[in-house]
């Protein structure tokens, strides 16, 4: 991952390289994450939540790539750029949510080529599931009103998967936990073709500067009722997010 994406410093090819991939990998983060999950999913969606480290990281591998594959900030629809086209904060969701379905729709393509094996390519759309409801749970916007993009691309995309009938919530469906009444379903043989759609509208809205298309999917997923919210904030806010304390050896 080099950052910046854009800009000066990377048309030089001077971005720097980092990796950060060991946040929540200790032993009471996994556990924690494993009661999320299984407050929300089907006792049969259980079977692909790995519960490792691949799925995840390689969902951030293949979000960054393809924000570095493009259009980078800069590109230019009739002479204006995203910011100018959208206004910034639309701007940033439309690349985040760009982001967010390219890696989803990178599951299927490596998965043909035999780099995933389709256990591997579940559990990766699952892991991915299962951070989307994480940021939902959090709220679309900040308290002085701004958006929040991961939690508003995550809805358009849940939303979005949901009208496809590749995600359900079926209401009459014990959670895996057996606790909770009500739990989610994702159809992995209809996650393809919908994330293939969902990246197409994504891509030609940002390709024809389309703010009209861009506000109307964040106000029909974002700000309207097809995604259920509060039940999605009522489960995971139960438990507490985990606090870091950093120590350093000299």
């Amino acid at each position: 991952q080099s950052l910046p994406n854009w800009g000066p410093v990377a048309n030089e090819g001077r971005g720097r390289t980092v990796a950060m991939t060991n946040l929540y990998t200790d032993p009471d983060s996994r556990a924690e994450r494993r009661r999320q999950a299984e407050s929300l999913l089907a006792a049969a969606g259980m079977e692909n939540y790995g519960g490792g480290d691949m799925p995840g990281l390689l969902n951030t591998i293949l979000h960054e790539a393809t924000h570095n594959f493009g259009p980078s900030h800069e590109y230019q629809v009739q002479g204006q750029t995203d910011d100018q086209v959208f206004g910034g904060s639309l701007a940033t969701l439309m690349e985040e949510l760009k982001a967010q379905t390219g890696a989803l729709w990178y599951v299927a393509f490596l998965a043909e080529k035999g780099v995933l094996t389709p256990a591997e390519a579940r559990q990766t759309y699952t892991d991915a599931f299962l951070w989307s409801l994480g940021h939902i749970s959090r709220g679309m916007y900040t308290e002085s009103g701004q958006r929040k993009p991961y939690s508003q691309l995550s809805a358009i995309q849940v939303g979005f998967l949901l009208d496809k009938g590749a995600i359900r919530f079926d209401p009459a469906v014990k959670a895996a936990n057996g606790a909770d009444d009500g739990a989610f379903v994702l159809d992995h043989d209809k996650l393809p073709a919908a994330i293939d759609e969902l990246m197409g509208q994504v891509a030609g809205i940002k390709a024809r500067g389309d703010k009209a298309a861009a506000e109307a999917l964040a106000a029909k997923y974002v700000d309207g009722s097809v995604v259920p919210v509060a039940l999605i904030g009522q489960r995971l806010l139960r438990y507490p997010k985990v606090n870091f304390v950093y120590s350093l050896d000299i």
